[in-house]
């Protein structure tokens, strides 16, 4: 292990093109003892880094070097080279090609490892910038600094340590001889800035300069992350104009990539986080000041939505690094072997293998630390909130864990950072302020979005990642492995302190690619992903004469829950499943392998815990059933029936549910699969039912489509009164070309989710669902066509099939105005379109496909009468395509050669 406090004579190199020059420069400046500096900022130096020092407790302190070089590179490029601008930067330290934008004040980017003390690098360029300007006079610093936090979140954790200048006075950032002198006034969020104080530092999170404050009834999101930028600044916060009349400002940004990575996509012009900072800038400016003296920027991860590192990096301390120095704890990657996980829509069997060995490892060091007054934590990342609650459902049905499992909600769709229910707010808070204390209740954290900046909790000691990580769902690797890499105990202290990931995919790909590159640095993409950035669908105006009115009709199948509560178990069909005689657990191997050096430290074979509280087995079948049968609030009507059906029907007599033995067999896939099976049947039977279909006053129309973003293959037309068609594949592509050059189309729309068309039917297994058509077509007849464009065929194609034919049927009826049903299927679009030159014609020829294909597919088809065949293939034709066949059946008939 390196010594995280010396100067090193090597480091890993760093991939960021400035941080190789200004390294060679800031290490010769400092074996020179900092020449052409002032005697505030020598002072400085050598009393942080030469200076010995103690804590409060009487332990010894230090910086480490990574926080050192940090600092020592900011004043190195501000006051002694003074290159203040990227184009400098890149000028004299680049050893390759830049882009670069213009600034209008300095901006220095410090990329620095979770755990190796951002803060506190902070904490001393504040200081620096302080006694320069008031005991230099400089006028290129500033005694007034604004210190910016990404969210609520991380603003609670930096309150801690600024809070009545807390770090100030704990760490020895002020010569003791200057002490008197120091009078920096801290402000928090909403405080007043006080204009005659010598020095202020203004704390606040991102969002609160903006203009638009959350109302008490807003979006809980708004609340905990502050509310979602407008497109434009209107009017100077009352914030910016406060620091503006102080004449300079320092402004210091944590997390700063949460502030660079935001800028439109059609553009590339920075939204308005930064056009905050340029607005203080002017009105300092304005205010006979000289703005922003500079802008220093604290990250971990300091990389855009492509994963490409900011230019303006001007030191590195990588993860690899601050793992080898022992800073952080030592990742150890669980690789996993064994019984083969479960095939199920259940996450908690789905990743019963990660989960199983995460909650072993955690009890292992909680058994290892407790001794000490260590309470490690299991931290989980689901998918998503559906399977947050069923992993927490499944933690919490293990004794030691039931009633210490937080869940946080986060609602994932259509934003990558979600919403947190309203009654989980304060408990999110609270819980990142206070989950690493002594009287915390939680053993295990469970959420989707959580493992973010700010939870940078020191207990953590398993984490079990179960979603993707890609720069679109705006989480790195690098920034969940970060949630557990900060230490319990000091570096230094002799604990070689670790922290378990469970395999993940994504975390083989960060260890395989090499640590000392950290993983991402080529831009990434997803692959059907044609447009990187979204694209803005909406209603051209002049395009009205392509709109098309869709009838709105009642629908078919609907829920009514009258009768479930005369449910029995006698109405649900028996099973006869076996018991086993003996409680048998499965097995998982379990390898510790080192992250850098991959070497194995441990193995070990584990007996997977199962599940031992009956209530949360029970609550499990429940929730499953109902949102299998999308009821709601049937809890307490299911609950009975479910433990009735289980005791009396599922295993051939009675049983009790609190059986170990039960319990046992009630988390088998194939049980639940058969049991849920039965139980949902019965369900749908009682409640689902087939009502009479009424056309509703008010039709559907296209133009009342709301402008919605769209980051899929987007296909021009002009016979659209959309501004583009937001296509998921190729041959919905060419279709739309297609139908913009057909003669007899009049107008058409490939559909989006946003038109809200869609068409209920009962899915292969029987379930409720709902089916989304691809397009719309009108021709120049007046006559409609819902059209669907098949790839590949899945079980419920027929059924979807079916339920647009009748919906078909339903409309004209309804309407007046004839609508039709047409599946494409790709090979007969690619194989005839080129010779096709209107819709008639499609019809024409996958009717006689699927004739033929039909045919085919009769054993002995000649031994049938030709009653017989006429009848079957105006039945199947009936399915594919409502449109007249009688002069087809004329023709059969009267050719003998059919």
């Amino acid at each position: 292990m390196s010594d995280p406090f010396a100067v090193p004579t090597s480091r890993r190199e760093s991939h960021a093109p400035l941080v190789a020059g200004v390294r060679i420069e800031v290490d010769a400046w400092r074996a020179e003892n900092y020449p052409g500096v002032t005697d505030t900022t020598r002072r400085l130096l050598e009393h942080w880094f030469l200076d010995e020092h103690q804590t409060v407790d009487g332990y010894p302190f230090r910086y480490y070097f990574a926080q050192r070089e940090a600092v020592e590179t900011l004043i190195y490029l501000h006051e002694v080279t003074r290159t203040r601008s990227l184009a400098d930067m890149v000028g004299r330290f680049a050893r390759t090609p830049v882009p670069v934008a213009p600034q209008p004040y300095p901006r220095y980017v410090v990329k620095a490892a979770t755990g190796s003390g951002k803060t506190k690098v902070m904490s001393l360029a504040i200081a620096w910038a302080y006694f320069r300007a008031l005991r230099d006079e400089a006028d290129d610093v500033a005694p007034t600094s604004l210190v910016i936090a990404p969210n609520l979140i991380v603003y609670e954790r930096l309150r801690t340590d600024f809070e009545g200048g807390a770090i100030f006075r704990g760490d020895p950032v002020v010569p003791p001889e200057w002490r008197a002198d120091f009078d920096l006034r801290v402000c928090l969020r909403d405080d007043p800035i006080p204009q005659q104080a010598p020095g202020v530092l203004a704390l606040t999170n991102v969002q609160a300069l903006y203009e638009r404050r959350p109302s008490p009834d807003a979006n809980p999101i708004s609340v905990l992350l502050g509310p979602v930028p407008p497109a434009r600044l209107s009017a100077p916060d009352p914030l910016l104009l406060q620091l503006s009349r102080r004449g300079r400002v320092v402004v210091v940004n944590d997390e700063a990539h949460h502030l660079h990575d935001q800028v439109k996509s059609d553009t590339g012009e920075p939204l308005v986080a930064v056009q905050t900072l340029r607005r203080l800038h002017e009105l300092t400016r304005e205010a006979g000041g000289a703005g922003v003296s500079a802008q220093f920027d604290f990250s971990a991860t300091p990389r855009n939505q492509q994963g490409q590192l900011f230019p303006e990096i001007v030191a590195d301390y990588p993860l690899a690094q601050a793992i080898e120095d022992g800073i952080v704890k030592r990742p150890v990657i669980g690789e996993l072997s064994g019984d083969l996980q479960a095939v199920s829509d259940d996450a908690a069997e789905r990743y019963r293998q990660q989960l199983g060995a995460g909650v072993l490892k955690w009890r292992e060091f909680r058994d290892r630390l407790a001794p000490a007054g260590h309470r490690p934590l299991l931290f989980v990342m689901a998918e998503n909130t559906e399977a947050a609650d069923q992993i927490a459902a499944y933690l919490q049905s293990l004794s030691d864990l039931a009633g210490r499992v937080l869940t946080i909600h986060v609602n994932m769709a259509g934003s990558a950072r979600g919403e947190i229910r309203r009654d989980d707010l304060e408990l999110a808070r609270e819980a990142a302020r206070a989950v690493d204390g002594p009287d915390s209740p939680y053993s295990a954290i469970v959420s989707v979005l959580m493992l973010r900046e700010g939870w940078d909790v020191r207990n953590v000691s398993v984490i079990v990642p179960l979603r993707a990580y890609t720069a679109r769902s705006a989480i790195l690797p690098e920034q969940t492995l970060g949630r557990g890499l900060r230490r319990m105990t000091p570096p230094g202290s002799g604990v070689d302190e670790q922290v378990v990931v469970i395999e993940h995919e994504a975390f083989r790909d960060l260890w395989d690619k090499a640590m000392d590159d950290e993983g991402l640095e080529i831009e990434r993409r997803r692959s059907d992903d044609v447009h990187p950035e979204p694209v803005v669908i909406a209603v051209e105006p002049n395009r009205l004469g392509s709109d098309i009115e869709i009838p709105s009709l009642s629908r078919t199948l609907v829920r009514n829950t009258a009768d479930l509560a005369a449910m029995r178990a006698t109405d649900i069909p028996e099973r006869r499943l076996s018991l086993p005689e003996t409680l048998r657990g499965g097995t998982v191997d379990y390898t510790g392998r080192d992250l850098l050096t991959r070497e194995v430290i441990e193995q070990a074979r584990y007996e997977l815990p199962a599940a031992d509280d009956p209530g949360a087995v029970l609550a499990w079948y429940v929730n499953v059933l109902q949102y299998a049968t999308r009821l709601t609030g049937q809890f307490a009507v299911l609950a009975p029936l479910v433990q009735e059906y289980i005791e009396t029907r599922v295993f051939g007599g009675p049983v009790d549910i609190t059986d170990p033995l039960v319990l046992q067999v009630l988390r088998e896939p194939a049980v639940q699969e058969t049991v849920l099976g039965a139980l949902r049947e019965a369900v749908d039977r009682t409640t689902l039912v087939t009502q009479r279909v009424a056309g509703r006053e008010k039709p559907l129309l296209l133009s009342a489509t709301r402008p919605f973003l769209w980051s899929g293959e987007v296909a021009s037309a002009q016979r659209s009164v959309f501004s583009g068609q937001p296509c998921d594949s190729g041959l919905e592509v060419r279709l739309c070309g297609w139908f913009d050059r057909a003669e007899d189309v009049a107008a058409f729309a490939k559909l989006a989710r946003e038109v809200r068309f869609s068409l209920e039917y009962r899915a292969e297994n029987g379930r409720l669902a709902y089916y989304y058509p691809d397009f719309v077509v009108r021709l120049t007849s007046g006559e409609h066509l819902v059209i669907e464009a098949k790839g590949l065929a899945d079980l419920d194609v027929p059924r979807k099939d079916e339920r647009a034919v009748r919906w078909a049927a339903d409309a004209t009826s309804a309407s007046g105005v004839r609508w039709s049903y047409l599946r494409v299927d790709e090979n007969v679009f690619d194989r005839h379109a080129p010779r096709l030159r209107s819709v008639a014609g499609l019809v024409e020829v996958v009717a006689e496909v699927r004739r033929q294909d039909y045919l085919r597919s009769q054993p002995e088809p000649r031994r049938r009468s030709r009653e017989e065949i006429l009848a079957a293939m105006a039945k199947a034709r009936e399915v594919i395509l409502p449109f007249d066949i009688e002069a087809e059946v004329r023709r059969l008939r009267e050719d003998p050669r059919a």
